[in-house]
C-alpha cells in the first residue's frame, strides 16, 4: 500500500490460510473431527476439508498495512461467501450481505490503521429447517445447491442438504483507491441497421454502445473519465474522455461508445467470438483515483415470438444446448476444469449451456465469452420458496445483483428467473400436502421483472416451465413420442439418467468385486442417495436389470444413449416448425452419483455424449424409418444449421455389417434450412444397422450420422 499522501489504485491479495473456528451449527457426515480444523483455504468450501457443517462459522486473519494515504479509500472484497456473511474489522462490525454468488465489498477506511489490522469475516450458510413440506418453502436463494435431485440425497429425502455448500469460495482483497471509485460499469452493444444488408461473421459492422458507470465520491469534485477501447484481435486501440462534476455520494455517469465499424461477437459453429476490452480511469486532479476494466462483444439477441427463433445478430439461430452444473461446491471448480468442460462441449457441437438454477464462479462466464458459447443463465429459484415479504425483497435484490455482476458477458443471452415454480408444477401436489396453486406468483413476477429492468439486449424469461420439460422415456410415456411430440418453442429439459464409469458404480456400493446380485436394499439405498431413481428406471424406462450389477450397468447407459440421440434427431428435425431452442439435461455430474448427465463426474464420458456430438452435428443426415413395415421405406433428410450453402453434394447410405450402399448424386444444401434429400424410398436390402455420409463436391465429408437397429 502507499506510504504517503498521495493514492495509487492497488490491490492486495488476502488469499490463503485463515484461522477457522465453528460458532453455532449442526454437524452431519464429516470425514473428519471438527474440532481438529483450526484453519482453512480461501477460496474454498470446509466442504472440501470432509466438513459436514450447516451453520456459522468465523475466519479470521492479520493484514498489515503500511502507513495510510489520507487521501485514500480502502476496500474488502469478499468475491462470494456461501451463503451470507457479516465483515469486521479491528472489532467494528461495518457491514453484512445475502447471496452466495454476490461480491461482499465495504469500506473499511475508517476503521483500519497501519501496522497489524484485525479482520473477521462471519459466514452463515444454515440448512433449511426440516419439517414438512419444507422444501416447498424455503428461505435461502440457492438454487441447485440447497434443494435438487442431484444433491447427495436427492431432493426428496431428508438427506437432501447433506454437504452444505457454505464457505468463502471467492477470492478475498484489499483494494486501495483515490476519493472517488468506480462501483459499476456496465455497456450495452448495438449494432446498427444497414438498409437490407445483413452481418456476416468476419466482416465489420456499424456499432456502438451505451456505457453506464456508477461513482460514489467523498466529496463535490471535478474528474476526467477516460476511456479505452482495445480490440484483442488487432490490439487496436480507440480512445475518448468525458469531463464530469461529480457531487458526494453516489453518481450515475451515462457516456456512449462511438459509432464505429468492428469486429462482432459470434458463437463458435458461426464464426468469431470477437472480444474487446474497455477500460475506464477516473482521473481527479491529474491522478488516476480508480480504474475498472471490463470485456466487452458486439452481437445481439432476439427471440422473434411469432416466428418461434432466435436470431443472433440477425440471423435466424437454431439453439443445440445443455444444462450445466460444474459442482455441488463451486469454488472446488479450477479455471482448468471450466475450459475442460466447455471444450468438452464445443466437441459436442454444444452451442448453448444453461447454468441451471444457479450462478456459476465467474471465471466460467469469461470463458465461455472467449469460447463462443451462449449461455443461458437462470437465477437461483429451484421449485418452491416461502411466500414472504422478506424473501421477495432478497430475491430482487439478488437478481438486480446477478445482472449487474454478469452484465457485461457477450456470451450471456438469456436471463430466466425461476425453474418449474409452483404455480407452474402441478405434479408438486403428489409430494406436498400443503401445495397451493398459486404459491410464488408473486415472487416470480417480482424477479422477473426485476431481470426485466436491466433493459440490457437480452432475452427474458419468467421461468423454464415444466411443460418445456417432456422428459419423454423417463418420467412419462415412452422416448418413441418424440416423434410425434408437439413441442413448445423452447425444449429446456430432456435426456435419461446413467450409470457412472465402472469402476465409480463399484465404489458407490463399495465393492472392488463383483457384488451379490440382485443388490441388495442397503446397496439400493446407497444408490438412492446418490440420485438414483429405481422406479424411473425399472418401471417407465424398462431398462433390464440382467443378470449382474456389470450388465445392469451396461444396460443403463445404452438406453441412455437410444434416448438422447431419438430425441435430439426428432427435436432437431422441427426446426422451422416451431422449436427454437433444445436443451440436453444434464451435462457433466456435480458429485459422485447416478443422474442425467453424459459426463460423470471425473470426466469420463458415457456413450450417451458420443450419440450426442453426433446428433448436435451443425449439419446432420438424419433418417426416418421403421423396419418393422412390411416394405420398409426411408425417408432421408439434411439439417443445416451453418450459414453455408453446397452444391453437388453427395449422400452415400450403407449397410453397416455388409457391403450394400447406395449413392445419391447432384444434391444441394441451402444455408440455415432442413431439406428432403431421399422421401419415401424403398432401399432393397438395407439394414437398420446402416451409416449416412454427406461429401462435398470435392468428396470431403460433410457429416456421417450411424444407427443401430435399436434406434429406430
Amino acid at each position: 500500500m502507499q506510504e504517503d499522501n498521495s493514492w495509487i489504485v492497488t490491490e492486495k491479495s488476502l488469499n490463503g490460510v485463515w484461522q477457522f473456528q465453528l460458532v453455532n451449527g449442526e454437524q452431519g457426515r464429516s470425514d473428519i473431527e471438527p474440532s481438529a480444523i483450526s484453519s482453512m483455504i480461501v477460496p474454498g468450501h470446509w466442504k472440501t476439508v470432509g466438513l459436514d457443517y450447516a451453520g456459522t462459522v468465523k475466519y479470521s486473519r492479520q493484514v498489515e498495512l503500511a502507513p495510510l494515504s489520507a487521501n485514500s479509500r480502502y476496500w474488502l472484497i469478499v468475491g462470494a461467501a456461501d451463503y451470507a456473511s457479516d465483515i469486521t474489522v479491528n472489532n467494528q462490525v461495518l457491514s453484512r450481505q445475502e447471496g452466495y454468488f454476490l461480491p461482499h465489498r465495504t469500506e473499511i477506511t475508517s476503521a483500519i490503521f497501519a501496522g497489524d489490522n484485525q479482520v473477521d469475516i462471519l459466514v452463515h450458510s444454515p440448512n433449511e429447517p426440516l419439517g414438512e413440506d419444507w422444501s416447498l418453502n424455503k428461505h435461502l436463494i440457492k438454487g441447485v445447491l440447497n434443494h435438487h435431485d442431484t444433491r447427495p440425497g436427492g431432493a426428496w429425502s431428508d438427506h437432501g442438504q447433506d454437504w452444505n455448500s457454505g464457505g468463502i469460495w471467492g477470492d478475498v482483497s484489499i483494494r486501495q483507491t483515490g476519493p472517488v471509485v468506480i462501483n459499476q460499469l456496465a455497456i450495452v452493444p448495438q449494432l446498427l441497421e444497414q438498409n437490407a444488408r445483413l452481418p456476416k461473421p468476419g466482416r465489420r459492422w456499424p456499432t456502438a454502445a451505451d456505457i453506464t458507470i456508477e461513482l460514489n465520491s467523498l466529496q463535490p469534485i471535478a474528474t476526467e473519465l477516460t476511456f479505452t477501447l482495445t480490440e484483442r484481435e488487432t490490439g487496436e486501440v480507440e480512445q475518448w474522455t468525458s469531463r464530469q462534476q461529480l457531487e458526494i455520494g453516489d453518481n450515475t455517469v451515462l457516456a456512449t461508445v462511438p459509432i464505429k465499424d468492428r469486429l462482432l461477437w459470434w458463437p463458435w459453429d458461426w464464426g468469431k467470438p470477437n472480444l474487446y476490452d474497455l477500460r475506464v480511469d477516473v482521473v481527479v486532479a491529474g491522478q488516476v483515483s480508480d480504474q475498472h476494466t471490463t470485456s466487452a462483444g458486439f452481437r445481439q439477441i432476439v427471440l422473434d415470438s411469432d416466428e418461434k427463433k432466435f436470431r443472433i445478430n440477425s440471423h435466424p439461430y437454431f439453439i443445440r444446448g445443455t444444462n450445466y452444473i460444474a459442482s455441488q461446491w463451486l469454488g472446488e471448480v479450477s479455471p482448468k476444469q471450466y475450459q475442460a468442460d466447455l471444450g468438452l462441449m464445443k466437441e459436442a457441437n454444444i452451442n448453448s449451456v444453461r447454468v441451471h438454477a444457479h450462478v456459476a464462479g465467474r471465471v466460467f462466464y469469461d470463458l465461455a465469452d472467449e469460447q463462443g458459447i451462449l449461455v443461458w443463465q437462470d437465477f437461483p429459484l429451484q421449485w418452491g420458496y416461502a411466500d414472504t415479504p422478506q424473501l421477495k425483497n432478497a430475491a430482487t435484490k439478488q437478481a438486480k445483483a446477478m445482472t449487474q455482476l454478469l452484465s457485461n458477458h457477450p456470451s450471456i443471452v438469456i436471463w430466466c428467473g425461476h425453474n418449474e415454480p409452483p404455480w407452474d408444477a402441478s405434479w408438486m401436489q403428489y409430494k406436498y400436502s400443503s401445495y397451493r396453486p398459486e404459491q410464488n406468483v408473486v415472487l416470480t413476477d417480482e424477479v422477473y421483472q426485476t431481470l426485466r429492468d436491466a433493459k440490457d439486449g437480452r432475452v427474458v424469461r419468467k421461468a423454464s416451465y415444466t411443460h418445456e420439460h417432456p422428459w419423454l422415456g423417463w418420467y412419462s410415456g415412452s422416448y418413441r413420442d418424440y416423434a410425434d411430440f408437439s413441442p413448445p418453442m423452447i425444449v429446456s429439459e430432456f435426456g435419461a439418467q446413467a450409470m457412472p464409469n465402472w469402476l465409480m458404480v463399484q465404489s458407490l456400493i463399495g465393492s472392488s468385486s463383483p457384488p451379490p446380485w440382485p443388490l441388495s436394499e442397503e446397496a439400493l439405498a446407497t444408490l438412492a442417495y446418490h440420485n438414483y431413481q429405481s422406479h424411473e428406471t425399472l418401471n417407465i424406462a424398462h431398462i433390464q436389470q440382467g443378470e449382474s450389477l456389470s450388465q445392469f450397468w451396461n444396460n443403463s447407459q445404452e438406453y441412455q444413449r437410444v434416448v438422447t440421440k431419438f430425441a435430439a434427431e426428432h427435436l432437431r428435425l422441427r426446426k422451422d416448425k416451431g422449436i427454437a431452442a433444445i436443451y440436453q439435461f444434464m451435462f457433466v455430474d456435480s458429485w459422485p452419483a447416478i443422474t442425467w448427465s453424459v459426463v460423470d463426474v471425473e470426466r469420463q464420458v458415457k456413450p450417451a455424449y458420443t450419440e450426442l456430438a453426433i446428433a448436435y452435428q451443425p449439419v446432420l443426415p438424419v433418417v426416418v424409418f421403421n423396419p418393422r413395415d412390411l416394405v420398409p421405406k426411408v425417408t432421408i433428410m439434411a439439417i443445416n444449421d451453418t450459414l453455408q450453402a453446397w452444391d453437388n453434394i453427395s449422400l452415400v447410405v450403407r449397410n453397416r455389417y455388409g457391403k450394400e450402399q447406395w449413392r445419391f448424386e447432384g444434391l444441394t444444401l441451402a444455408p440455415n434450412q432442413i431439406q428432403i434429400l431421399v422421401e419415401n424410398k424403398v432401399l432393397a436390402g438395407l439394414s437398420a444397422a446402416m451409416e449416412i455420409v454427406l461429401l462435398d463436391s470435392s468428396g470431403e465429408v460433410l457429416a456421417v450420422n450411424q444407427y443401430r437397429a435399436e434406434d429406430f
